[in-house]
């Protein structure tokens, strides 16, 4: 069984990896070694920058900020899924077609635990799946001489791509959306401190004014 290594470059700077956060244990089998790459170089940077969106962002922006992210995130997992289910349909459809078997074995397939640590998390390894899936209607295409060389090695390098490519801008979408709900944080804790300095120097002022009038009243006599 395969065990996940940490990857510090993974880690986006607006989640503290010291921090106790909740998780389930899913096990995901793994048959081609393109689907075992992409999870190992885009699945942890995507869980992060993930959980950053549903967690993070809520506690530092507004909600409304945090749904308008969440919404064009959706819509771009939604969209690679639905695109790679679509073209793992095409490749069956090939293959039967040419009356090939798509029941094909994996040298070196690995049964991953995969930590879910938010709700869109799972949808990402749900992209890892499914193209993992769609490499056996890919493979046996390729075994079977349907395709080519050429044109098996342009269809993983493209589709490997794409997903990776996903998880960078989900990483890239989470990183800005947090640094600008910071600085926006920040910019209202300045204005609020000027307004605290600006009321201690009219304090001030008025004690000042009323120490001289004091000092300038003549004394009783007795």
């Amino acid at each position: 069984m395969a065990q996940r290594q940490r990857n510090d470059s993974t880690h986006i700077p607006s989640v503290r990896q010291d921090n106790s956060r909740p998780f389930l244990t899913q096990k995901a089998l793994l048959n081609s070694l393109h689907a075992q790459q992409i999870f190992d170089r885009g699945y942890e940077m995507c869980a992060n920058a993930l959980f950053s969106l549903s967690v993070v962002l809520r506690f530092i922006g507004s909600e409304e900020q945090a749904q308008e992210v969440d919404a064009l995130v959706d819509t771009q997992i939604d969209q690679t899924l639905e695109e790679i289910r679509k073209e793992s349909l095409r490749l069956k459809e090939v293959a039967e077609g040419n009356g090939i078997e798509t029941a094909i074995g994996y040298t070196s397939a690995k049964t991953i635990d995969v930590q879910i640590t938010s709700p869109r998390s799972i949808k990402y390894l749900a992209i890892i799946r499914e193209f993992d899936a769609m490499m056996t209607h890919l493979d046996a295409l390729w075994l079977s001489c349907v395709i080519t060389d050429s044109q098996y090695a342009r269809g993983v390098y493209e589709w490997k791509r794409r997903i990776l490519r996903l998880a960078g801008q989900i990483r890239q979408l989470a990183t800005r959306a947090v640094l600008a709900a910071r600085r926006k944080e920040t910019a209202g804790e300045t204005v609020a401190e000027e307004g605290d300095t600006q009321l201690v120097k009219v304090e001030d002022l008025a004690t000042e004014g009323a120490t001289a009038v004091a000092n300038s009243e003549p004394a009783e006599r007795v």
